[in-house]
């Protein structure tokens, strides 16, 4: 048996005995800088699986920590960044390595620095954890916007224009953040400044249920990782019961994505997160043999040379309306989804100030998006189901 499992069978032991000998009286109010001992969480010691993502990995050690590695997407075989978690309230008096960040979980606080972090921390059911956003005007869950609005919730900014005083002066227990190719100047201060900084790249993934799984990475700062692993499970089972529904459709429809930006067409690659729906949804996509699980930049003449026919529209910017589209580019109107005005946008859940639950719990949601990309590919399918995140332009 090894150490962890030791310590594990123990704790349990422990609580046992402090259940039939507890003490009655006043319990003090836990605060964020309390320096009292707390019981350990025997949450911390169940075990993580990933199924499907790439770009992490969590593993509980002999010595009572847990690794938990970030692989950098764009670097193969790198790792991005490193960190130790300690179960709070354990007495280890281990040799914390020096490759990684020490983090004391579960966390009491977090910045989170994306919309889709809100979504996730959401689906973990810790939201009341969150102390600081990137911008307030973008959230768009109703209470935690009022949150933000009442100043509960401060808004930081994000890479180049975080605010790094007002971070340091809030003083949360994480910060996390969306990690792109490098780090930023202003993690390494608020790293140097002892505030953990997390690294959620799970946009590089290429998969629905890929990134839907960093809910698991997320949970491992909360000591949630029993209850993501159930959720995750359930969610897993509803997106292969729709593939199931599919399976047999004869009828696949050509798939026009993207849109023209300051003159590049920018096409979601054959490998990329809409890919991977359209394929599962059995639509017919030019660019399924295509390598890239980004996007592509591609000209206006090359799209419409390949793709002026094609059925169906998905995703043209965040528009509303045909009128919207035809206002940025008058061309767009010479194909024939728009024409036949069978495009559809993810703007359903969109508000004034631009807070989009797209972003924001559409992650956590793949099974309803797919549903949206079902109907909307195969209506007969599902003959009574309203579209949720997408909307048809009209």
């Amino acid at each position: 048996m090894n150490l962890a499992k030791s310590i594990y069978w123990a704790l349990i032991l422990f609580l046992f005995l402090g259940t039939i000998s507890c003490q009655s009286g006043p319990k003090k109010k836990e605060t964020k800088k309390s320096t009292q001992n707390f019981p350990p969480d025997l949450a911390f010691y169940h075990p993580t699986h990933i199924k499907y993502a790439k770009g992490f990995d969590i593993k509980i050690l002999d010595n009572g920590l847990k690794e938990l590695i970030v692989w950098d997407p764009w670097n193969e075989g790198k790792i991005f960044q490193k960190y130790y978690l300690k179960n709070r309230g354990e007495n280890t008096n281990v040799q914390v390595p020096t490759d990684g960040l020490l983090v004391e979980v579960p966390v009491r606080s977090i910045a989170a620095l994306s919309s889709t972090q809100i979504g996730i921390l959401k689906f973990l059911n810790v939201q009341d954890r969150i102390v600081a956003v990137s911008l307030n005007d973008r959230i768009y869950d109703e209470d935690l916007n009022k949150k933000a609005q009442e100043g509960i919730i401060q808004a930081v900014g994000h890479a180049e224009t975080l605010n790094f005083e007002k971070i340091v002066d809030l003083d949360p227990e994480l910060v996390m953040v969306a990690g792109f190719m490098n780090i930023t100047d202003s993690e390494t201060k608020l790293m140097n400044a002892g505030l953990p900084v997390a690294y959620n790249i799970e946009w590089m993934e290429t998969s629905p249920l890929a990134r839907a799984e960093w809910a698991k990475f997320i949970a491992a700062f909360f000591n949630k990782e029993a209850e993501a692993e159930k959720l995750f499970i359930a969610l897993e089972q509803r997106y292969n019961d729709l593939k199931k529904l599919v399976e047999h459709v004869e009828s696949k429809p050509s798939i026009l994505s993207g849109y023209n930006f300051k003159g590049t067409w920018y096409m979601p690659g054959g490998q990329s997160y809409l890919a991977q729906f359209l394929r599962d949804g059995k639509a017919d996509y030019c660019w399924f043999s295509d390598s890239t699980s980004g996007s592509m930049p591609l000209s206006f003449e090359v799209v419409f040379d390949k793709q002026s026919e094609a059925d169906i529209w998905f995703g043209p910017g965040q528009c509303r309306t045909l009128e919207d589209m035809n206002g940025l580019d008058s061309r767009y109107s010479l194909f024939k989804s728009y024409k036949n005005g069978q495009v559809y946008c993810y703007t359903k859940r969109m508000k004034e100030s631009g807070a989009n639950d797209w972003y924001e719990l559409g992650v956590m949601q793949p099974d309803v998006v797919f549903k949206d990309v079902i109907k909307i590919l195969h209506p007969e399918l599902l003959p009574n189901y309203e579209l949720h995140y997408y909307q048809q332009l009209k």
